[in-house]
């Protein structure tokens, strides 16, 4: 597995602190003041209130909530990590009658991700409450699809299963992309699920009037099963149709594709190297952009397969007709997220923010911010991760804090002119303070931290190391290995205040450094303060 793929397969849980070991069972939620983190990887909107994860916090009428349990036991295990926010999904206009749905995760070990069920409002977020992970009995060796008794493994475990998507489609239906657990739905609000059966790699259309003898499963050690039950996003459109993106592809079933006993007919898209085709084979992500005329586009985020053909290409691919054509508008870039408006399209990438007012023909790269608060400095190179529209405003999901741009201010991003004024943005960050004037169990007496820790190169990009500076001066931070062996020398001219420097895993020649716990120390003030970091591979 490739770097690039690590990263997505851990997508949502780059910021999360510490990891518990089992998901906690959430009560009732009650809403406190603050940003949950600083990286910002899932994002969905209703009306004016814009949904935010790691953890569940909403902003609406210019107000942030952070949203946690009631029961400080349980508060306690979801602000240490023990459960985050992997996936949203939100609809309606009116905040005190929308949908909101979460789709939990938490760190089980070894790189894997568990599934910790879905938190589930129909009220706005005035109150919640939980469903169960979609996961098969021991007994469901078998699955039946039309005119087919079809042979099953079932998913019995919480770590195959992390909802990577959520998809809420008409009649209060639920469709979740929950990863080797493949597409599941449900049309009882999540109190039961049912697998859905997709073409194997095999065949580009399966229907339920035609017996078949495939076997509904992920890829096993034993080489069967199929690569098309990874289902890592879903999509409702305008129309009714559903769309399933997996890791062989992109799979579409109409209304008219129901047959009597509610099975679904699949037609599944892969690319073939030609321009009216995917760009490349795993679909990450699906975003409808709303039109005045015709129907709706569909965008679609994809990322080369490891091993796959030299034809592949990680990229953005729209499809106006409902997969009548496909056009290639983004090629090359790892697109994270999609969000659109009707004249203006919004790419989330790992090398900025990419906007587009032609349906993609051409494109403008947003790769610095100026901030409207004149305190604040970005700090360092956009790298967005989630990318979000409200009625009022624009959000961008980053790896340093949560962007807003107010939606008059979004013509500026493709400026008539080089040297035309930029628009400012509005940035929300979790600012944890050294050395706080009053210590409490969650801002405890501290000198000296690094964030996120543990740090995976492969998904965070940086470590940010926070020190508080007296007076404007020279700032020498050093990077020990176990053995007090010095691998790294990071200076920094800083004014005064609370700051952060960034060291992205390697040492003085560059090269990547094995997994292992690393010690840091600050030189300020005439002082030392000491930190260490555990970096992971």
């Amino acid at each position: 597995m490739n770097r690039l793929l690590a990263s997505l397969i851990v997508l949502g849980l780059a910021a999360a602190p510490a990891w518990g070991q089992a998901p906690p069972r959430l009560q009732d939620l009650r809403p406190t003041t603050g940003l949950a983190s600083n990286t910002v990887q899932a994002l969905a909107s209703a009306g004016d209130s814009l949904w935010a994860g790691p953890l569940l916090t909403v902003y609406a009428e210019d107000e942030a909530r952070l949203f946690t349990p009631d029961d400080p036991a349980v508060t306690r295990r979801l602000e240490d990590g023990s459960n985050v926010v992997l996936s949203l999904a939100a609809e309606g206009d009116v905040q005190g009658g929308s949908a909101v749905w979460a789709g939990l995760a938490f760190d089980a070990g070894g790189n894997a991700i568990g599934a910790g069920g879905f938190l589930v409002s129909t009220d706005g977020g005035a109150s919640f409450s939980t469903r169960p992970v979609p996961l098969d009995d021991p007994a469901d060796t078998t699955v039946a699809y039309g005119a087919s008794t079809l042979p099953a493994i079932p998913v019995t475990q919480e770590t195959s299963a992390p909802p990577r998507d959520i998809a809420l489609g008409r009649g209060g239906t639920v469709w979740v992309a929950g990863s080797r657990s493949g597409l599941r739905r449900s049309a009882d609000q999540g109190e039961t699920w049912s697998r859905v059966v997709l073409p194997p790699d095999t065949s580009m259309r399966i229907e339920p009037s035609r017996p078949d003898t495939f076997l509904v499963a992920p890829p096993q050690s034993d080489g069967r099963g199929f690569q098309n039950y990874r289902a890592f996003s879903a999509l409702v459109d305008e129309t009714g149709t559903v769309w399933a993106g997996t890791a062989a592809g992109l799979n579409r079933s109409t209304p008219g594709d129901v047959g009597p006993s509610g099975d679904r007919a699949w037609r599944l898209f892969r690319p073939d190297g030609t321009p009216n085709s995917l760009t490349g084979q795993l679909v990450l992500g699906l975003a409808e952009q709303p039109r005045p005329n015709g129907r709706n586009p569909v965008w679609i985020a994809t990322l080369r397969a490891d091993g796959g053909s030299v034809l592949q290409r990680s990229g953005l691919t729209v499809t106006p007709d409902g997969g009548e054509t496909f056009r290639q508008p983004l090629i090359g870039e790892q697109v994270n997220d999609v969000a659109a408006r009707r004249a203006r399209v919004y790419a989330a990438t790992e090398s900025g923010l990419f906007v587009s007012e032609t349906q993609g023909r051409t494109w403008r790269t947003v790769e610095e911010v100026a901030l409207a608060e004149p305190e604040q400095a970005f700090p360092g190179e956009l790298t967005a991760r989630a990318v979000e529209v409200t009625p009022a405003a624009l959000w961008v999901g980053t790896t340093a804090g949560l962007l807003r741009l107010d939606r008059a201010d979004e013509p500026r991003l493709l400026p008539d002119a080089p040297d035309a004024p930029r628009p400012e943005w509005q940035l929300f960050r979790t600012e944890v303070p050294v050395n706080p004037d009053e210590p409490t169990e969650q801002v405890p007496d501290v000198e000296t931290y690094a964030y996120p820790n543990p740090f995976v190169p492969s998904r965070d990009d940086a470590v940010r190391i926070v020190y508080d500076v007296p007076e404007p001066q020279t700032v020498e931070v050093s990077i020990y290995d176990f053995g007090m062996n010095r691998v790294r020398t990071l200076e920094e001219q800083e004014p005064a205040g609370q700051q952060e420097i960034v060291w992205d895993g390697t040492d003085a020649s560059g090269l990547r450094l094995p997994t292992g716990t690393y010690l840091y120390t600050v030189e300020v003030g005439g002082t030392t303060v000491r930190g260490k970091v555990l970096l992971s591979n």
